[in-house]
């Protein structure tokens, strides 16, 4: 919403709500959320298809123990939240392209749904 106001040249004391300056713009409440959730699931979905070292580096395990405090959000957490799948399965739908976009429009759709 920073970078909203700032597009619009709203100082940061008018007192204007968020609604309205989304109207203003013609965005959409989730406009930004979904778009990065679209791009990322897609991807998620070039990087399974290809043999590549970005591949290798999603799929790996380090050995050790990690640092004290919350674990860290880990990039294939969000794939299966999004998904409802496991990032496994998700991988196996990745391979069928035409299948696994389908599951991503799903995906970045059904969340304004539900908001509204």
């Amino acid at each position: 919403m920073k970078c909203y106001r700032r597009m619009l040249r709203i100082p940061w004391i008018a007192k204007r709500k968020n609604t309205e300056i989304l109207k203003e713009l013609k965005v959409g409440q989730d406009w930004l959320l979904n778009n990065i959730k679209a791009r990322k699931l897609s991807y998620f979905g070039h990087l399974k298809r290809h043999d590549s070292i970005e591949n290798h580096i999603l799929e790996a395990r380090l050995e050790g123990k990690r640092r004290k405090g919350r674990p860290t959000r880990r990039w294939t957490e969000d794939i299966k939240e999004w998904l409802q799948i496991s990032p496994t399965e998700a991988g196996r739908e990745a391979q069928k392209r035409e299948v696994f976009g389908r599951r991503v429009r799903e995906a970045t759709s059904t969340q304004t749904c539900q908001d509204e």
